[in-house]
């Protein structure tokens, strides 16, 4: 049995470990993780396990915990570090029937001898690893799921009645659609993203600037833009993003002088429409901020049945230590967040 770790030096090999799954995800992809290297969220590794029976990956952000301005100054730089998996969905991702045990043993082992204090995990919705996750698992937000699996008509019929009202109300509007799998009109997309995020008083870690998102266009195959046009002018857009079966609702937005049009019912149909005819299997529009907030109850309009819980895993691998930097802290506020010291 191997555990191999892969910098993102060597992305060409990560990507085809990644490609040799059958069920892989965009968020393991090396072209992924990059573009949040590039926003300042640490330095991704992809780690590979493989014995007889099983095969594992598992892709996380190395974050320097000297680098939280926390932190500043306080601890020495490359002294202590902690994982997170990248925005979206992670952990774990298994092929084969053997038992996970020595995996688990391994990668453990391998984050004590090299200071790695705490994991905080992002459960991918289909996830074959929760379940025996070595830390603890916690379940979140629900999140939801279009199964793109009858055909176009039916799934039409199991909208909610305003969603096909709206959708008849955006084609009677002449909306047109483009899609460009080549982010050939970016400059699009970030206008009207970034107007969004300003009107919607969004925290500037959403504020990706545009080399993040040429960084994301260099996954071929695996993103595409959908823009709602209204008399050739770009008045709705979003980007998905997509694995070997599952497509993902990742960013977007709309001008808001044209919400009488409704160009997001428009996109949203015309995306599971794209996604039934490009063969894919699920298509997961996420969740809300709460419980059961406008985002989520808009969403859920979309698939009534296809309710998805999601789940965050977290371990302490220095318990001592971990309770050392929660304790340098002064006026640490009281939180769930994880890990503590980073609140």
């Amino acid at each position: 049995m191997t555990l191999s770790v892969y910098t993102i030096e060597k992305s060409e090999q990560w990507d085809v470990i990644v490609r040799s799954f059958q069920a892989y995800d965009v968020y393991y992809l090396s072209g992924y993780v990059k573009a949040f290297q590039l926003h300042g969220d640490g330095d991704p590794l992809l780690f590979y396990y493989e014995n007889d029976d099983l095969r594992g990956i598992n892709v996380v952000m190395k974050r320097d915990i000297a680098n939280d301005p926390h932190f500043a100054g306080r601890i020495p730089p490359k002294t202590y570090f902690d994982f997170t998996t990248p925005y979206g969905y992670g952990g774990w991702l298994f092929e084969g029937n053997g038992n996970p045990s020595p995996l688990y043993a391994a990668y453990i082992d391998w984050c004590e001898k090299n200071q790695i204090i705490s994991e905080f995990v992002r459960f991918s919705l289909y996830s074959n690893s929760r379940n025996s996750y070595y830390g603890e698992v916690i379940p979140r937000t629900q999140n939801v799921v279009r199964n793109l699996d009858h055909p176009i008509d039916d799934m039409l019929m199991d909208f909610e009645h305003k969603v096909r009202k709206n959708i008849k109300r955006a084609n009677e509007s002449g909306l047109q659609l483009i899609v460009d799998s080549d982010g050939n009109r970016l400059n699009d997309f970030l206008s009207i993203y970034y107007s969004t995020m300003d009107r919607n008083n969004a925290e500037d870690s959403y504020y990706f600037n545009e080399a993040f998102f040429r960084q994301i266009n260099t996954l071929i195959g695996n993103h595409v833009y959908f823009y709602a046009l209204l008399d050739d002018v770009v008045i709705s857009t979003e980007l998905v993003i997509m694995g070997s079966d599952i497509m993902y609702s990742y960013l977007g937005g709309t001008n808001s002088d044209y919400y009488s049009v409704r160009p997001n019912d428009f996109l949203k149909y015309q995306i599971i429409h794209w996604g039934l005819k490009s063969g894919y299997k699920r298509f997961v529009l996420g969740g809300g901020y709460g419980a059961d907030d406008g985002i989520f109850r808009y969403k859920k309009s979309f698939a009534p049945n296809g309710i998805v819980r999601f789940y965050t895993g977290q371990t302490v691998f220095f318990p001592e230590v971990y309770e050392n930097l929660n304790t340098m802290r002064t006026n640490l506020p009281e939180s769930e967040f994880f890990p503590r010291y980073r609140a």
